[in-house]
């Protein structure tokens, strides 16, 4: 306890803002301290509050400003201990106050207040007069004893002045009015009496033994403060590590979902030359093989395969473009998505890096109230070791009160654990949203496992086949084989009406058993476009109203029989096989005007509503009209100026 002036004097006894040593200190009450001058400005710019320069602790402002906060004497004393040693060790010419003469310090009486020479340093401690002054006289040897504590600096000075009667010593202290140091007539009669009033001796005991307590449990939690800066700098480095972590994985999800965009779309581009390749394998043998039937048919059915070839170059020039106009649409769609993940990318690192920035600027505050915090406690024990080793009643019944009401409130900071760092360690972000979603199990069809008997399934597939259907072959038969699928082009009138099948696989048409198939499409339902096939043969009855390029929309069907609305007439009732689907698409499905005024003139029908997208002299782009019979029979030069609407 008996610190040593020596150890303590440069550290503690300068003004943090000034940086030389304190003029009338002011303790505030996180026990830091100030020149009066110094703090005065910052007290005054203050509302109600008042915050340390040092560790930003708040405090009340007193109602009198500067002058509220409590005079440090204890340290006031110091400083003017050091300021003496100075004077001495510089061996200054100083007045005496016993002789008046300009001489060199000898020693200085704290009871007088001055300094005096050799001579009559001499005869102060010798005069009856000044006998009492020995015990408050400092000399020259004493300040220049390295091993002056401050507990016998503190024997040096005397008691402080009665705060109401300055001439006389204080004797008690009025524990009512903050321990102030009172006599014994302001505490029996004048304005003291009925206050608490206690003895110099017991009260500082008393105080001395309430700061030993807190000391203790502040010491308790030294660890618990000194620790927490590498709590900290682990916490810091585990977010860095986090944050390069994540990172990374979004850069692998990143990397992985463009990658099956990649993928994906040498898919597409390698299934658009598959599909042209069967295209043309499939016009080539459609081709072929309607001209080896037309050698084999009569010559009265050579104007209907003549037909037929033109339909089917028509039909592989319209599956040309819809491939083409499904693979643009497919690269549109992976532009698009390949866009929108990397945006996320660019969202999910923006999310981490904020996270980051944030918590970074978080650990940087918990960083600096660490910093203020360890400042505090260090002040705190530097202080009230200061005062401790003092040993002098007053300092301790004037300063440790006030050091007792600190240190709850710095126990309570000290005992503090932070657990929040943990969380701010982390960065949280969602994963990159894969680029196409599960594929859905394809809803279950009608097959020959729901009926009883071959006959029984036979005459559903009869009753429910329509041209246009998309069958699977459940039993091999004459060259296709189990699970080959095709599409029903029309039905063989010499072979009990079995379906004609334009086979995938085979790349040619067969003929089957309805017995050997099961339906896989429903193909022409209510709400379908339809027209009269050209090539059907003996159309059923009562079609007289319907024209030939005439667009109807079926309004119902039992698989076999349908009836359509025409133009020219409300109810058209008749076969499915006496119907084709009419597919209805754009201008921007072709690739060029002669290819797409192909499909118009061959699509075409009376009741069709078009829409106009080029001027022509007579229509504007935009216009929209209904086809009539007398606008079909001149619309040959004007194909290239319609787009058909898909209403």
């Amino acid at each position: 306890m008996a610190a040593q002036l020596v150890e303590l004097e440069e550290n503690f006894f300068n003004c943090p803002i000034c940086l030389d040593s304190f003029k009338d200190p002011k303790l505030l009450p996180c026990l830091h301290r100030y020149c009066r001058g110094c703090v005065k400005p910052e007290v005054d710019k203050s509302d109600d509050k008042v915050k340390c320069p040092l560790c930003k602790q708040e405090c009340d402002k007193p109602t009198d400003g500067v002058d509220g906060f409590k005079t440090d004497f204890h340290t006031r004393n110091v400083v003017e201990y050091i300021q003496l040693k100075k004077s001495v060790a510089a061996e200054e010419v100083r007045k005496c106050i016993g002789c008046s003469n300009e001489l060199q310090v000898a020693a200085f009486c704290f009871k007088c207040r001055g300094f005096i020479c050799r001579k009559c340093h001499e005869i102060h401690e010798n005069s009856g007069m000044t006998r009492d002054h020995k015990e408050h006289i400092l000399a020259l040897k004493d300040v220049k004893d390295k091993h002056l504590t401050l507990e016998k600096l503190g024997s040096l000075k005397e008691a402080p002045s009665c705060s109401e009667h300055p001439e006389k010593l204080a004797e008690i202290c009025c524990v009512d009015c903050d321990n102030l140091p009172i006599c014994v007539v302001c505490g029996q009669y004048e304005n003291h009496k009925g206050h608490t009033i206690r003895g110099v001796r017991e009260l500082a005991a008393e105080e001395r033994k309430k700061i030993e307590h807190s000391m203790k449990a502040l010491r308790e939690q030294d660890g618990n403060v000194r620790g927490f800066p590498a709590k900290l700098a682990e916490a810091r480095k585990s977010l860095e590590v986090n944050i390069t972590e994540t990172k990374a994985r979004i850069r692998s999800q990143y990397n992985k979902e463009v990658g099956k965009l990649n993928e994906k779309e040498r898919e597409s581009v390698g299934l658009l030359a598959k599909h042209k390749a069967e295209i043309d394998r499939k016009e080539r043998e459609v081709v072929a093989d309607l001209n080896r039937q037309r050698e084999r048919e009569l010559k009265t059915v050579n104007d209907k395969y003549d037909k037929c070839v033109s339909e089917a170059k028509a039909k592989a020039a319209d599956e040309r473009g819809g491939k083409d106009t499904a693979a643009s649409k497919t690269k549109d769609m992976l532009t698009k998505k390949r866009s929108y993940l990397e945006n996320e990318l660019s969202d999910s690192f923006s999310s981490v890096d904020h996270q980051g920035n944030t918590n970074m600027k978080t650990f940087g505050e918990l960083s600096d109230q660490s910093t203020h915090r360890i400042q505090r406690y260090d002040n705190f024990v530097a202080v009230v070791t200061s005062v401790l080793a003092s040993r002098d009643h007053w300092t301790d019944v004037s300063c440790l009160p006030d050091m007792n009401v600190s240190s709850k409130q710095l126990i309570e900071d000290a005992k503090k654990e932070f657990p929040e760092i943990a969380a701010l360690s982390k960065v949280t972000t969602k994963a990159i949203t894969p680029v196409f979603a599960p594929k859905a199990n394809p809803s279950p069809i009608i097959n020959r496992d729901d009926f009883k008997s071959d006959a029984d399934y036979e005459k559903y597939v009869k009753e429910h086949l329509r041209i246009g259907m998309t069958l699977r072959c459940r039993k091999a038969n004459q060259g296709v084989q189990e699970g080959d699928t095709g599409k029903v082009i029309e039905f063989d009138w010499w072979n009990n009406l079995n379906p004609i099948c334009q086979w995938q696989r085979l790349g040619g048409t067969l003929v089957v058993s309805y017995s050997d198939v099961e339906i896989v499409d429903q193909g022409i339902r209510v709400g379908s476009k339809v027209r009269l096939q050209r090539s059907a043969v003996n159309p059923s009855r009562d079609q007289e109203g319907g024209n030939p390029r005439s667009v109807g929309r079926v309004t119902a069907t039992d698989g076999k029989n349908c009836t359509v609305v025409f133009p020219t007439k409300k109810q058209w009732k008749g076969l499915l096989s006496d119907v084709e689907q009419v597919l209805l698409l754009r201008r921007s499905a072709f690739q060029d005007d002669s290819s797409y005024s192909a499909y118009v003139r061959d699509t075409i029908g009376v009741g069709m509503a078009v829409r106009c997208y080029k001027d022509d002299g007579m229509a504007k782009v935009g216009d929209i009209g209904t086809v009539t019979m007398e606008s079909l029979i001149a619309a040959g030069a004007t194909y290239t100026s319609m787009d058909e609407d898909v209403s």
